[in-house]
């Protein structure tokens, strides 16, 4: 209605244009849902079990209402939610919780549905999301608690039922991202606590304490900074009012670069490595904040606040370019072994590491141990790694930043970010000076190198706390690997709680995504992954959770040689 009354009065053409492909997407919208309806009504017909019947002609004025008017039970708000998933509405869920609360809450109150009924319609939509999830990301992610936009509590009845869901069904759809701040119930992260020791691995704990100083960093009011949601995986947006793009960069890439132009000219000092290294780190850090050219699909620009009022795909509030950091566990750790062994114990030439790295290590094994087993690693709370990552971690954030104050664009913004994609594919980067070999696997986002963090996973913790990562504005992500034994039991559980409870105090990243896993287990179901006793075996790979035995082999790997903590 809206674009036809301003279809009425508009003469630019190119908003003109943009009104009536609104228009002509919604009515399409309608008209399918009419279809459904008029489908569901006719089968109705023909059934013959009065219970079926009966759920058929529900489910036909459900449809009905939702192709000519607004939906005005908890129930017609699911159906239109997975019509829109029908039309394409594939990836970020956003704050599910928030719009879906006043029709159950109306519908509760008013005595039209009780908490079981709707129970089970949510579990019915968790059902209907992994009907065609595949082996890979799907970028369903659903946004729950947090805080209003007031800085009021957001955790509602439906928060729990979500949760509740999920610990239920043991699926991989859809990802659940809870937000906590440090007013949050108690009783959350229990039940958060509860899903993870099960093993569903499909939570994300959500730091509003890093994100929402992140974000306002952008210049975003705090109001809207506190009704962030994340994309497909774990880069910050603002549900409803802004749209993002990113690039992803090889660090490690640069730290191969800058050692290999020690054999033209080889450092005096490792200040002057740093100082290589970040002068390639600003290649990285482009002038102005981006053009912002985001085009949204007009079904889905016209939901979108900003861009139906200006007739525009463009029009999104807030404009997010991500430049995003992956490998920083290896970078951080190479350019540790190099301080160490050719500066401060000066056991290394520049010219032996770099004939090892050109050989991948095959004429250098020696080498190769003593770079893996023999000097500071991240994710062990040692500080002479730690500030490392610190300084360049800071640095580009920094530079990212201050390099977008000169915008041109309205709403576009720049962030930095460190997380990863892909991470399969990233073993065929060349070998490393922290002892990787090309082949093998690499840091997933902000995590320490694999197999490299050996001291616990409180360690992990107190060596991410030393960087500060409200500079990083288009998120941080931490992945830890926790064994079944080291929750199982009263004890082991109060101490998952009191190890997530510490990531949010200290605080660490903007996101932890833990993994309750079983290397034993993993293997049994890599070799029999037919078994019916492992089709529920669900693993967080980045962003994204999935079936282990679904997954492509190279993933595989990456999770069973991550290192598993006990407490």
């Amino acid at each position: 209605d809206y674009a036809r009354k301003r279809l009425e009065t508009e003469s630019d053409n190119e908003k003109i244009e943009f009104l009536r492909a609104v228009e002509i997407s919604y009515d399409s919208a309608c008209k399918y849902a009419q279809k459904y309806a008029d489908y569901l009504s006719e089968i109705s017909l023909l059934e013959t079990n009065p219970k079926r019947k009966d759920e058929l002609k529900e489910i036909s004025d459900i449809s009905h209402e939702i192709a000519n008017n607004r939906p005005t039970s908890f129930h017609s708000a699911l159906q239109l939610f997975w019509f829109t998933h029908i039309f394409g509405g594939k990836g970020c869920v956003g704050r599910f919780d928030q719009w879906m609360y006043p029709f159950y809450k109306n519908d509760i109150e008013e005595g039209k549905i009780t908490q079981e009924k709707a129970q089970e319609l949510l579990e019915c939509l968790w059902i209907k999301l992994n009907y065609f999830a595949g082996n890979n990301d799907s970028l369903r992610n659903i946004a729950l608690a947090g805080q209003t936009p007031d800085g009021e509590d957001a955790c509602n009845e439906l928060t729990y039922m979500c949760i509740s869901a999920s610990a239920k069904l043991m699926l991989p759809e859809p990802k659940l991202n809870v937000h906590f701040y440090k007013d949050s119930p108690k009783e959350l992260l229990r039940e958060c606590c509860r899903v993870i020791a099960k093993g569903s691995n499909v939570i994300a704990v959500f730091n509003d304490e890093v994100i929402i100083p992140a974000l306002t960093r952008l210049g975003i009011p705090i109001e809207d900074a506190r009704d962030y949601c994340n994309d497909g995986c774990s880069e910050l947006i603002i549900g409803g009012k802004g749209t993002i793009s990113f690039r992803v960069h090889d660090s490690l890439t640069l730290l191969r670069e800058t050692v290999m132009q020690a054999e033209q000219k080889p450092y005096n000092t490792f200040d002057e490595v740093l100082a290589d290294f970040k002068a390639r780190l600003k290649n990285f850090m482009p002038k102005g904040n981006g053009d912002n050219d985001s085009i949204t699909f007009p079904f889905f620009a016209a939901s979108i606040m900003d861009c139906l009022d200006k007739a525009s795909p463009r029009g999104v509030r807030y404009s997010i370019w991500g430049e995003i950091m992956a490998e920083m566990g290896n970078t951080v750790d190479g350019l540790s072994a190099i301080k160490k062994f050719i500066y401060d114990d000066k056991s290394l030439t520049w010219e032996r590491l770099i004939s090892a790295l050109k050989s991948n290590y095959e004429n250098d094994e020696p080498l190769r141990q003593m770079l893996l087993n023999r000097v500071p690693k991240y994710g062990n709370d040692k500080d002479e790694v730690d500030m490392i990552l610190k300084d360049i971690s800071e640095f580009f954030c920094d530079g990212v930043h201050e390099n977008a104050q000169n915008p041109y664009g309205h709403g576009s913004k720049r962030a930095a970010g460190f997380m990863s994609f892909g991470i399969h594919g990233k073993s065929a980067l060349s070998a490393s000076p922290d002892g990787r070999k090309t082949g093998d696997l690499t840091a997933n986002s902000f995590s320490p190198a694999v197999g490299m963090d050996r001291s616990g996973p409180t360690a992990v913790l107190k060596s991410v706390g030393k960087v500060d990562l409200t500079k990083a504005s288009h998120g941080s992500v931490l992945d830890i690997a926790l064994h079944t034994t080291a929750i199982r039991g009263e004890d082991g559980f109060h101490n998952l709680i009191s190890f997530i409870d510490s990531f949010l105090k200290m605080p660490c990243t903007a996101t932890l995504q833990p993994n309750v896993i079983d290397r034993d287990t993993l293997l049994k179901a890599r070799s029999d992954p037919k078994s019916p006793e492992y089709r529920t075996l669900v693993v967080r790979v980045w962003g994204f959770s999935a079936v282990f035995v679904e997954l492509d082999p190279a993933l595989q790997e990456h999770v069973l040689s991550r290192t598993e903590h006990e407490f």
